[in-house]
């Protein structure tokens, strides 16, 4: 399609035929036309997420289409033609504010959504004080050529505006069917900007009308590219997160500069607008800056929030609701890095729930998972009664118990209150010898003069706990660091050093 109407076109303008510029703008008209229909056709066949981006494509489009239908009626009207027709530039002017609010729209997220509606409203102002600075210039007369190389100049300028806003948001843009668009958009914006600036300075230094070919151009560009259905351009092409942080800052600041450049060249003309419109740039950059900050400080609390509880789950078990065993070795690593400077004794105790396996053969695993909660419950619940004890669930039926600044017979009491909670809450385990559940201690404990790994105290607390299994369960024994065995009785009564059997074995 655009073939032909290229070569009708450029045998119009080589032919010269009788009110040309008519035939000329005639041939843009179709060319145009046939590309708004792509575009329309792009728009029926996207997805709905991007239907506001095509859409606003295609309203820039029909602008364009106005704004070369006037010249079409200017040029029958004036066969001759005219430099620059006032008429136009309004629609000129909505199509260039149609295609950068598309540059700046995002519709994903209420604060993007909001921030999209205040960078339109800046693309407003910028497009209402660009036609009047062009409404000004024009109404100086058309005929001096210093005037309508400044009105080229004004167009160029748009152009770059509008090329750039397209660029960036190409840049940051990481969707691949936005991406799609926004290349659409960058190559669109780009073509308007060279071609139109080649066809208007060989107007000004030639008399020739092949240069109105250069009107074709983009839309014949923009249409090829709306052909194609299923390319996804520069799939290869990812956003790093500074390019996403660094383009989301500088394109406010650029809608916010513009306003304001615009504003300064109204000065002289009509004050009130241009303090308007700088008052308007300052005010909206500084209010999305603090929208901005106040979301991002409200992200960051949230994110603190979940860190918190992540690391609470970290640190956490599910079932007993107490510290795990990966929260247990962080304080037992702190706790003996104090020790390891000071002279106060450091004891581990392994406490485990007795015939376990038993309790979960006869009764269930529900009821298994109910007893290790309501366990962990009352050694925490009598740990909290005693400064400086620390309760932990060590994985399975296994509990570990870390007792700081407690010299041997204070943690003996410390683990006897706690073996005793366990049998006080009465839970029935008939297959039990002692008829309810019980636990079992194996304690372990340094001083300052005795230097040992910390695996080796739980290793050696682990060992006392197996004593106390072999002795009969439901007792406590102590394993020092010169790995002699101390027994406990029941009742917490010293049946003297070495290990032998005590009296419930």
């Amino acid at each position: 399609m655009y073939v032909p109407l290229l070569l009708a076109h450029l045998v119009v303008l080589v032919a010269e035929p009788a009110h040309v510029l008519a035939w000329s703008y005639g041939c843009v008209l179709a060319i145009l036309c046939f590309t708004l229909f792509l575009s329309g056709r792009r728009l029926r066949i996207s997805v709905v997420h991007n239907h506001p981006l095509w859409a606003l494509l295609t309203l820039a489009l029909v602008m364009q289409l106005a704004a070369f239908g006037l010249l079409l009626d200017d040029a029958l009207s004036n066969p001759q033609g005219t430099l620059v027709a006032f008429d136009p530039t309004l629609y000129f002017c909505l199509s260039s504010l149609l295609l950068t609010i598309a540059a700046v729209y995002s519709p994903i997220g209420a604060l993007r959504r909001w921030t999209s509606i205040l960078d339109g409203i800046l693309a407003c102002a910028i497009a209402g004080l660009f036609y009047a600075f062009l409404h000004r210039l024009i109404g100086q007369g058309t005929s001096d050529t210093s005037t309508a190389t400044l009105v080229m100049w004004t167009f160029d300028a748009m152009a770059v505006f509008v090329s750039a806003c397209a660029t960036l948001r190409f840049l940051a843009t990481k969707r691949a069917d936005e991406r799609r668009f926004y290349f659409v958009l960058m190559i669109f914006s780009w073509a308007e900007l060279l071609f139109p600036a080649v066809h208007n300075r060989f107007i000004l230094s030639s008399e020739s009308y092949v240069p109105e070919l250069c009107l074709d151009l983009p839309f014949v560009m923009l249409g090829m590219l709306l052909c194609r259905r299923r390319t996804v351009w520069f799939r290869w092409y990812h956003p790093s997160r500074i390019t996403r942080i660094v383009v989301g800052s500088v394109s406010p600041f650029v809608l916010s500069l513009a306003l304001c450049l615009l504003a300064f060249a109204q000065f002289g003309h009509n004050t009130a607008v241009a303090v308007g419109a700088i008052i308007l740039g300052i005010t909206s950059y500084a209010v999305r800056v603090a929208v901005m900050l106040g979301h991002h400080l409200h992200l960051e609390g949230e994110l603190k929030h979940l860190q918190r509880g992540l690391q609470q789950m970290v640190v956490r078990d599910d079932l007993t609701r107490m510290m795990n065993r990966r929260g247990f070795h962080r304080i037992f690593k702190r706790e003996w890095e104090r020790f390891s400077v000071s002279a106060q004794p450091l004891t581990v105790a392994m406490v485990d729930i007795d015939m376990f396996k038993v309790f979960n053969d006869t009764y269930g695993h529900l009821a298994g998972d109910d007893c290790l909660a309501a366990v962990g419950h009352a050694l925490q619940k009598e740990a909290s009664q005693h400064g400086g004890v620390t309760v932990a669930r060590y994985g399975g039926e296994e509990f570990v118990v870390l007792i700081t600044n407690r010299d041997h017979s204070a943690a003996e009491r410390v683990l006897q209150r706690l073996r005793l909670a366990v049998e006080a809450l009465q839970i029935q385990s008939r297959r039990s010898p002692h008829g309810v559940v019980t636990v079992s201690a194996g304690l372990a404990t340094t001083t300052n003069h005795e230097k040992i790994e910390r695996e080796k105290l739980l290793d050696a607390a682990d060992k006392a706990l197996y004593a106390a299994k072999r002795a009969g369960r439901n007792c406590v024994r102590w394993f020092s660091a010169d790995s002699s065995i101390v027994e406990l009785g029941q009742r917490g009564k010293t049946l003297g050093p070495g290990f032998r059997r005590g009296d419930d074995a």
